[in-house]
């Protein structure tokens, strides 16, 4: 298995330094610095979703990944699947956190369970990046999130990292894995919010501050009672992908409504 992760790891992003010294606790479910980008391609402020207005409004100071983002082969393992393995993040800017202990999600298209490996890294000041935690994990259909725990060390404010899953079609055949991630930047906490107000209330807030990570780290915390303001969330990101998709040729934005549809079945 050393040597598999060793080539994934070579295959997709170079050689990395591995130092585990984090621990991160998993929430299965059905959830820094950098130079500033340029004006163009701004949101859209005419965009209404179905709460009536914007609800995911990015950081004003968009800043750019360090990387383009691991969006690897579409579809699923098996070849069946219409939908891929999708990173729930920005691809385009760098979604923000002022939590320490943040959640990160992703979709899994296929129902057969396969191995799968989440990382995390952090920047040096050269940009290079440094594997601060790997977690062989098992996958399950629909949206998978993990989360650092509240008892151990947390990620520092200021600081850029950068996450990603791994699925592992076949662990004899790194080529054939998927690769799904993003970066994400932790900012100080905003005073303005209040742990006494109703979840998706704090939810809302959180997407009007630009915290992506967070809002969406809410919404998903409520189930089933949060599923419309999920789905705005999910298109309201899926737009901005797509106003950047001309200049960089992601298709994050495509395979985000995909993923808003399958929540629809």
């Amino acid at each position: 298995m050393i040597q598999i992760l060793w080539r994934l790891t070579k295959q997709f992003n170079g050689k990395l330094l591995i130092s585990a010294f984090l621990s991160l606790s998993l929430i299965l479910g059905g959830v820094a610095f950098a130079d500033e980008k340029n004006g163009e391609g701004a949101p859209d402020p005419t965009h209404t979703g179905s709460t009536g207005g914007r609800l995911y409004q990015p950081p004003a100071d968009l800043l750019s990944p360090f990387e383009d983002g691991s969006e690897g082969r579409r579809g699923g393992c098996t070849g069946d699947a219409q939908i891929s393995l999708t990173a729930l993040a920005p691809q385009s800017h760098v979604g923000q956190t002022a939590s320490t202990h943040p959640t990160f999600a992703w979709f899994v298209p296929d129902a057969q369970p396969y191995e799968i490996i989440f990382q995390l890294y952090e920047y040096g000041s050269s940009g290079s990046r440094n594997v601060i935690q790997e977690i062989p994990l098992q996958s399950s259909p629909g949206i998978m999130t993990l989360s650092l725990p509240k008892d151990k060390p947390g990620l520092s404010v200021g600081q850029r990292y950068g996450w990603r899953v791994v699925l592992l079609c076949n662990p004899n055949s790194p080529s054939s894995a998927l690769v799904a991630g993003a970066d994400i930047d932790v900012v100080q906490t905003p005073g303005i919010f209040s742990d006494s107000i109703d979840p998706l209330e704090r939810a809302k807030q959180y997407a009007e501050a630009g915290l992506w990570y967070d809002a969406l780290a809410e919404v998903l915390a409520s189930g089933n009672e949060a599923s419309i303001l999920l789905e705005d969330l999910l298109k309201d990101l899926a737009e901005l992908e797509n106003l950047q998709a001309a200049e960089n040729g992601s298709e994050q934005g495509q395979r985000l409504t995909q993923v808003v549809e399958e929540l629809r079945r």
